[in-house]
């Protein structure tokens, strides 16, 4: 192919890809003006008294369906199909270095997948923020510690959060969004987690 050939088709595919980037920018402002003005869809928050995690919901009772956990799920499973944030606020006086060993001690000792620690010097309140595309039930059970796959990755707080010094409070919140935006609630993600500075997971 001549030099000037070849220099048409970089051109025509630099001008595809600014069409992409231009179009799905669009989108993505279109998207997230509506969020600006409407806000989340729905919301659902809870405290979880981690002195009833219990491994029966491993393989011998649905947590979905039966138990403490129950009408919590129940409500989120209404909203399976759409993205969601969702975040852990803790106790600010459980000292952040004391949930850093003991996930270690799990990664070590059990083999299950925990989120790395981030950069945040101190608990300010918050142990965990994410995101689904959809399921954010299914995503819960991942982070209780109940999912059947034990490789799949989640804070698994049945392993650790009963041994804090200091009695643990937990709370969950979710935010549901509109089903558009499952592609780039990632953007979402991060915008929270740099407002609230969680002790786990790097984003």
């Amino acid at each position: 192919m001549a030099t000037t050939e070849k220099q048409n088709v970089k051109t025509m595919e630099i001008n595809q890809l600014k069409d992409f980037i231009k179009n799905k920018s669009k989108t993505i402002s279109e998207n997230f003006h509506n969020i600006s003005k409407n806000g989340f869809l729905q919301s659902i928050s809870f405290e979880i008294d981690v002195n009833k995690l219990d491994s029966k919901y491993l393989d011998k009772v649905n947590i979905t369906k039966d138990g403490d956990f129950s009408e919590y799920f129940q409500k989120m499973i209404k909203y399976e199909n759409f993205p969601a944030l969702y975040f852990f606020e803790i106790n600010e006086t459980v000292e952040k270095e004391e949930i850093v060993t003991l996930i270690k001690k799990v990664n070590e000792e059990s083999q299950l997948n925990i989120p790395a620690q981030n950069n945040t010097l101190k608990n300010q309140g918050v142990l965990y923020v994410g995101k689904v595309k959809s399921c954010a039930w299914g995503r819960l059970i991942q982070h209780l510690g109940y999912h059947k796959n034990r490789k799949s990755h989640g804070l698994q707080l049945d392993f650790w959060a009963k041994e804090i010094k200091s009695e643990l409070k937990l709370k969950y919140t979710v935010m549901f969004f509109e089903e558009n935006i499952k592609e780039d609630i990632n953007i979402l993600e991060r915008i929270l987690a740099n407002q609230l500075n969680p002790i786990i997971g790097k984003h």
